[in-house]
């Protein structure tokens, strides 16, 4: 499910060049919930897809920005060598599969530990109203 719809490449596109990249991450998923607003799906299946866009969102965001023509995604290869893929088009990389390995682990303790402690702890007190 790597392919972006339409919408969303519109949206991406629709940037200026010199955007914040997170305020058009932030548009491209809210174009993906207006794009599959009318699907029945479980949380489960939401969030394999949406970690599934994401790779090429970022790349094609990474790619606008930089003034480069995007790259379509490669279903052969892994996530990590698809992203890899995706952003810098080094099609003539070997990866290794400790390389491999690595990306993946990388991607998932990112996606894991995104929201780290002074974060948390932050949000929790501006929450409890304190003064």
């Amino acid at each position: 499910e790597y392919v972006l719809p339409q919408m969303v490449r519109d949206v991406i596109t629709s940037f200026p060049q010199n955007s914040h990249p997170m305020a058009i991450l932030i548009a491209s998923f809210s174009s993906l919930a207006a794009y599959y607003c009318d699907q029945k799906t479980d949380g489960e299946l939401e969030c394999k897809l949406a970690v599934a866009k994401v790779a090429s969102i970022v790349a094609l965001i990474y790619r606008h920005i930089t003034n480069q023509d995007f790259i379509q995604a490669d279903v052969g290869l892994s996530y990590s060598k698809n992203f890899i893929h995706m952003m810098f088009d080094i099609s003539s990389y070997k990866f290794t599969e400790i390389v491999d390995k690595a990306l993946d682990v990388i991607f998932v303790l990112h996606a894991d530990h995104e929201q780290n402690a002074s974060t948390a702890t932050v949000q929790m007190t501006g929450s409890s109203g304190p003064n």
